[in-house]
């Protein structure tokens, strides 16, 4: 299995390599592109690949660093799918735990944009996703380090900026969510959970491109400040857990590169793992490749060819 991921790594990371050319944003609504979100997903549909997305985190016993991938592909104009995984590494004073975490797969739906009237800014989808179980690193599973069984999560997304304000220094507010429905494959082994996340983003380009001009570099005026929070409820009972993500976005015409604190939301969480730090690179695939790879295996919509 860590051969099969290894080769599915190569393969994608070659196609980008021998394929590069220039593409359009991702998840787009009237003037609104809402940035890939580093710790939950959005709520679009596209052709995209992340590659890598770092993940450190200290517990009270190891350092746990993590490198992850996903692939988004679409199949229709509003419908796609991704693949993920990450390799982890956890240290401790007594051993080294190594390997890859379970493979974890997705399908989404995206609902047009509404835009009933000028700025509405409002985008939704529904997903499922897929935990594999036995995917991953049988040493890893062992030890506890990852999930011994399966889930399967029903999710809705979505994403609603804030265009349609009458204060024009609050317009290029937005916020993304999801919210899943986690059914394990074995409750008494682990059990069931409701998750929820929620971002708060400050576009500056939208700032800059449907507000009012401003006077600084356009480097600066590329950045997006985000807040990104992620809690778990399990049916197990108890407090939630969850973290606290503040950072910043760079959205260039191609990729999006991002980094993120990633802060224990409560006194619970923090029993389990102190402040760390994710950051990831981000390409849009959308023209990189012109047949199968950067558009729709099928050029069609089936929500009517909205």
């Amino acid at each position: 299995m860590s051969r099969w991921y290894a080769a599915l790594v190569a393969a994608l990371v070659f196609w980008i390599l021998i394929t590069r050319s220039a593409a359009q944003a991702h998840v787009v609504c009237g003037d609104r592109v809402f940035p890939t979100t580093l710790t939950m997903d959005d709520p679009g549909v596209s052709d995209e690949f992340s590659l890598p997305t770092i993940t450190l985190t200290p517990t009270p016993s190891t350092q746990s660093n993590s490198y992850g991938y996903e692939w988004d592909k679409t199949i229709t104009e509003d419908l796609g799918f991704a693949i993920n995984g990450d390799y982890i590494s956890q240290r401790s004073p007594t051993q080294h735990l190594a390997g890859w975490d379970n493979l974890t797969v997705t399908l989404k739906d995206q609902h047009p944009c509404i835009m009933q009237h000028p700025h509405e800014e409002l985008t939704w989808s529904v997903g499922l996703v897929r935990l594999i179980p036995g995917s991953g690193s049988a040493q890893l599973r062992d030890a506890g380090a990852i999930a011994s069984v399966g889930s399967t999560a029903p999710t809705f997304y979505f994403g609603k900026g804030f265009g349609d304000l009458v204060t024009g220094y609050l317009r290029p507010l937005a916020i993304t969510g999801e919210l899943s429905r986690v059914f394990s494959d074995k409750p008494t082994v682990n059990p069931s959970a409701w998750t929820y996340a929620v971002s708060l983003q400050y576009s500056l380009p939208y700032l800059q491109q449907n507000v009012q001009a401003q006077h600084a570099s356009q480097f600066v005026m590329r950045m997006t400040p985000i807040v990104e929070v992620a809690m778990t409820s399990s049916d197990a009972g108890g407090p939630p857990t969850g973290t606290i993500s503040p950072g910043i976005l760079y959205d260039a015409n191609t990729w999006q590169v991002g980094a993120e604190a990633v802060i224990p939301a409560n006194g619970l969480t923090r029993q389990t793992q102190g402040t760390g730090f994710i950051i990831q690179y981000h390409e849009f695939l959308d023209a990189f490749y012109k047949s199968w790879f950067g558009r729709p295996i099928i050029n069609k919509n089936l929500w009517g060819g909205q």
